[in-house]
């Protein structure tokens, strides 16, 4: 949402022409540039009326919305963010498909307290900022507390641990970019909390320079380590997928939303629809359409 939805409405509708196939997503996420945004950086404005219609759209084909309202860092003077609360206000409508995606204690408990229908799912930036990875006991207790929470990519990796945790409760990443076992992702995240609320753009220039050396200095899976072997990044591959699949989970997360349209296609049609024919077939029909949009706007 605010980013890749009219990518994925197109793509849903040429999946139910093109093969009368209904691709099953529960939920979008994403959020305009508000304070309670994290996890990745926003820089997308909010317009109420095209809110709501991309709402519409969604919910007509019975999908839901989940905001990232990821933002550790939020204060009680946050909580009064006007737009943040404005969504929250329209998505509570909807209790039936839409939730919110947390990680503060704080926030989280001002949801419940104002909208106590709409579902909370806690968010990997909580495990990472919380030090959850690796440990069952505290996904437990997530599981006992949210509707459902987000397993660390490096956990879903890892078997032994995975056949402990409730397949209804766990959400699964399947396409997270950073480099297996990341010495930065937490740092990633509070660089990315920081901006989202930095005031004015002196700071936010301030933040944002230390976010290009975080990223230009990560341990990237496309470069090599100091043994001078390929460190691989989190994305699944398909074996691995099925694995877990064949283990009984269900709910399975696509990130992507400061990706670019091309990336984001690429990894949605991927994980979506059946990888021999009908994959590369719709990856080279968005393409085309996504030319065609591109085309009219510089024109």
């Amino acid at each position: 949402m605010f980013t890749h939805h009219p990518l994925l409405i197109q793509y849903l509708q040429m999946m139910q022409r093109s093969f009368d196939c209904a691709v099953q997503i529960e939920a979008i996420h994403g959020a305009p540039a508000v304070c309670w945004n994290a996890g990745r950086p926003s820089k997308a404005p909010f317009n109420a009326a095209e809110f709501e219609s991309a709402l519409n759209a969604i919910y007509s084909r019975n999908i839901g919305y989940f905001p990232t309202f990821t933002n550790h860092l939020v204060n009680e003077n946050d909580l009064a963010d006007p737009i943040a609360n404005t969504i929250l206000q329209s998505i509570a409508r909807r209790p039936d498909l839409n939730g919110v995606i947390v990680t503060s204690e704080l926030l989280s408990k001002y949801v419940s307290d104002r909208f106590p229908a709409l579902r909370q799912i806690a968010s990997v930036t909580k495990v990472t900022y919380e030090h959850g990875a690796g440990n069952v006991g505290y996904y437990r207790e997530l599981g006992r507390r949210f509707h459902r929470f987000v397993v660390d990519p490096d956990d879903s990796r890892n078997p032994q641990l995975m056949d402990q945790l409730d397949r209804q409760k766990t959400e699964i990443m399947v396409n997270e970019n950073c480099v297996a076992d990341c010495p930065s992702r937490a740092h990633h995240y509070d660089t990315y909390a920081r901006w989202q609320k930095a005031p004015d753009s002196v700071e936010r220039q301030i933040v944002r320079e230390e976010v290009n050396s975080i990223v230009a200095n990560c341990h990237s899976p496309f470069r090599l380590n100091r043994q001078g072997e390929h460190r691989r990044s989190c994305n699944l591959a398909p074996a691995e997928l099925k694995a877990i699949y064949a283990m009984g989970f269900r709910h399975f997360k696509l990130q992507g939303r400061a990706d670019d349209p091309y990336s984001f296609a690429y990894d949605l049609v991927r994980f979506t629809c059946e990888p021999e024919f009908v994959s590369p077939l719709m990856f080279k029909s968005i393409c085309s359409w996504l030319e065609r949009v591109l085309a009219r706007i510089h024109n």
